[in-house]
């Protein structure tokens, strides 16, 4: 088998597992010793054959993020960009995927599914988890703390 087959197979491999951008294809490729003209023919082929697609892998992410796991605009476009999305194509893909929804609508429902997982606890504890996990999830802490407020109510506490 020729060394392009082997790195054709081993990205079929990669992409079993899940999709990935060129770059990522790219960077994987070269981890496992492929030379360069090798990585950009067998990129270039998976290209042709629309198995490396960055504009619909951005899209795809994009979707997935917001709808099975919540987080802000911003950190869904920055996530792309770590994955070698460029900056204009990972904008136009929330736009296009979440133009719609505002930041306060995919935090109510990142808090929603977590609501579960608050009840029982102190009230204090829940409205200072409640605020922390919409922080990590990218949401500015004034979009947090009023979906905090929405959602448990204000419980005396102007942290959360």
């Amino acid at each position: 088998m020729s060394e392009r087959e082997r790195a054709y197979q081993y990205l079929l491999k990669l992409l079993a597992v899940r999709p990935r951008t060129v770059r990522e294809a790219q960077r994987r490729l070269r981890g496992k010793g492929f030379p360069s003209e090798v990585v950009e023919d067998v990129i270039a082929r998976a290209r042709e054959e629309g198995l490396l697609d960055d504009p619909l892998f951005a899209r795809l992410y994009t979707e997935d993020r917001a709808f099975r796991r919540p987080r802000a605009k911003r950190l869904i476009e920055q996530e792309l960009v770590r994955k070698g999305i460029p900056p204009e194509l990972a904008r136009a893909a929330v736009e296009a995927s979440l133009g719609d929804k505002d930041d306060r609508e995919l935090a109510r429902e990142a808090l929603r599914r977590r609501l579960p997982a608050l009840e029982g606890l102190p009230r204090e504890v829940a409205l200072r988890r409640a605020f922390s996990y919409l922080l990590r999830r990218g949401f500015a802490p004034g979009i947090a703390r009023e979906v905090v407020r929405e959602l448990l109510g204000r419980g005396g506490s102007e942290e959360g």
